[in-house]
């Protein structure tokens, strides 16, 4: 096959021209042997078949709410890529996954309808992407393996980069425990006050009180008493149905939106919208996405609206002929250094290792500073629960006090 190819070299200069080759694969891994930083390839002669395994086809996709669990998406990627590499049919191996318990239901559904849909002549790719809940990057990973002739070679990276993903967030959420643990303990000491200690204070001085934090806490306590059977499904129902908004399209702009608000927090998720998109634009690139639909879906992969904003303008100057490395430098979202090594990707051929290197970077930042968000919120949690504690502590004695003062009269 020919291809017709759109790139720059190392010095930054446009080239295009035609390269020979079996699979997009063979013909991207011939360019880059060459210093061409390819942004387009097109398989000549054909005037709708796109080599660019960012273009993806129409295939009737679902309109789905939720998307495919991160931990279903790591166990199926590794044990997929076992399967292929020993040697098994891939429509059997995904029909095999698919009566495993380790996933959960509906994702083993999802499995049995895409390896239904290859028995069918639908390609991998094809099927997954019918299914609406894998991402844009693992389809699309997976499209330019099934290109390649390298699918087992591919998969292994897929099962790599998602267990990486998987890891940070798994740090993230254990370092955010102990505070979590605090602010629950809060919460069930104002229950305890308001369920067992203040009756008893109630019953000894005949007394009720009707304003202030003792009133609020007695209005609580009928609330407990008298209406638990109304609240407790209440707050269960609200519990369930919190965690599932949060796992759609739409939790994930409220939580975006929250998050931003605080500049810790948002200064933390700039940082892991970097890593994100590094470590995925150093997967597609090694797996042989062109450099134009890599940035585009590390970008998306990102999930920062920003950032994906400022990728647009520099995936249109990179389709101009513009270096990557130029077209980051004029965004200003990455330290210095990161230029310096992307420059050094280019010139080098090696723009994958180096995007994998700048991931281990940020993974660092983010865990240092989740560690710094932590220390600090630690210590402001347990004041706010002993200032808490000690002002329940001394509106009960000064009630106390008020009440013995009416008794005794």
């Amino acid at each position: 096959m020919v291809f017709e190819y759109k790139g720059v070299d190392r010095s930054g200069k446009k080239l295009k021209g035609v390269v020979q080759a079996d699979t997009v694969k063979e013909a991207l891994d011939r360019l880059k042997q060459q210093g061409i930083l390819v942004t387009d390839l097109v398989q000549k002669g054909s005037t709708d078949k796109k080599a660019s395994t960012g273009q993806i086809g129409q295939v009737g996709k679902k309109r789905v709410v939720f998307r495919a669990k991160l931990k279903d998406i790591v166990l199926f990627a590794r044990q997929l890529e076992t399967m292929i590499s020993a040697g098994i049919r891939l429509a059997d191996a995904v029909m095999t996954l698919s009566e495993q318990e380790v996933f959960s239901k509906k994702f083993r559904r999802v499995l049995k309808e895409v390896a239904s849909d290859m028995k069918a002549g639908m390609s991998f790719s094809s099927a997954l992407e019918r299914q609406g809940v894998f991402d844009s990057i693992f389809i699309n990973m997976v499209r330019a393996g099934e290109e390649g002739g390298v699918l087992d070679v591919t998969m292994k990276k897929v099962a790599n980069y998602y267990e990486g993903v998987n890891r940070l967030r798994e740090q993230v959420k254990s370092s955010m425990a102990y505070p979590v643990f605090i602010l629950v303990f809060a919460i069930i000491v104002v229950i305890v006050i308001s369920v067992f200690i203040l009756p008893r204070l109630i019953t000894v001085f005949g007394t009720t009180p009707q304003g202030g934090v003792l009133g609020m806490l007695v209005k609580l306590n009928k609330v407990f008493t008298t209406q638990w059977f109304i609240l407790a499904p209440t707050v269960i129902g609200i519990g369930i149905g919190l965690k599932f908004f949060l796992d759609t399209v739409y939790g994930a702009y409220v939580k975006d939106f929250v998050g931003n608000l605080f500049p810790p927090i948002r200064k933390l998720r700039q940082k892991m919208a970097n890593e994100r998109f590094t470590r995925t634009l150093g997967v597609l690139v090694s797996s042989g996405v062109p450099m134009v639909n890599a940035l585009d879906m590390a970008a998306k992969a990102s999930n920062n609206p920003k950032f994906i904003s400022i990728m647009t303008k520099v995936i249109e100057e990179v389709k101009t002929g513009s270096g990557l490395r130029d077209s980051l430098k004029r965004t200003g979202i990455f330290p210095q250094i990161v230029y310096e090594m992307v420059g050094t990707g280019e010139e080098t051929g090696k723009l994958d290792a180096v995007m994998e290197k700048v991931a281990d970077f940020y993974e660092e930042e983010i865990l240092a500073d989740t560690k710094k968000l932590v220390s600090l919120i630690e210590p402001a949690l347990i004041a706010f629960v002993g200032l808490f504690i000690a002002f329940i502590a001394f509106t009960m004695y000064s009630t106390i006090f008020q009440m013995q003062g009416q008794f005794g009269k």
